[in-house]
């Protein structure tokens, strides 16, 4: 009798490790170089020229490279202190017509050129351009969906406004495509766009439309 429920416990925890390696092979892997592209991208401001990302994954950290040409504040290291120190404001490189942004721009004008995040759902505390950021990337829908967001804390610092990133991501057409939700909350305002990209081939950018 004892011989046969150390059997069943060795087969239950095989299981278990059968059901751990399920979940996190389900989880999308984001992987590769992504291009922008504008003809499917509503809203986008028309001082963006070319938007690449730059994602490296594995199962402990996503980290991401953006770049950005045509204007933006994205262009310099530090363009999230470009809105919330004063240095350029919301609508930097982002002009609309006539002098008045379209929807994107402040949901734009802030972005990491560098940003790494914890795969393991916990909040981490990093330094950049003497900000003292907060970073979080968390699953939804069993490894389908990726959350990540950035906080700066106003409490922490009395000459920087607070601000909130962020960004809902999700694959489509194969894993091909990349659908990235993005908003941007600061004392400025605030702003929403939906950025779709589509992957290299080969290395290469994937063509513009």
């Amino acid at each position: 009798m004892g011989k046969a429920k150390t059997i069943l416990r060795i087969l239950g925890m095989v299981m278990l490790g059968f059901c751990t390696f399920s979940v996190m092979a389900a989880q999308n892997d984001f992987s590769g170089t992504w291009v922008l592209n504008k003809g499917k991208t509503h809203g986008l401001p028309k001082g963006v020229k070319s938007y690449i990302l730059v994602v490296t994954q594995n199962e402990q950290q996503l980290v991401v490279e953006s770049q950005v040409g045509g204007g933006g504040s994205s262009e310099s290291t530090d363009s999230v202190t470009g809105i919330v120190s004063g240095r350029g404001g919301a609508n930097r490189g982002y002009g609309g017509e006539g002098g008045v942004a379209v929807p994107g721009t402040i949901a734009l004008s802030m972005l990491m050129p560098h940003a790494t995040y914890s795969l393991d759902g916990k909040e981490k505390a990093v330094q950049f351009a003497e900000l003292n950021l907060k970073v979080k990337a968390k699953w939804a829908k069993d490894g389908e969906i990726l959350d990540l967001s950035v906080v700066q804390d106003s409490s922490l610092s009395a000459q920087t406004p607070g601000f909130t990133i962020k960004e809902r991501w999700t694959l489509s057409n194969g894993g091909q495509v990349l659908k990235v939700q993005r908003s941007v909350g600061t004392a400025a305002g605030s702003g929403t766009i939906t950025l779709i990209f589509e992957k290299g081939t080969d290395g290469a950018p994937a063509p513009q439309q």
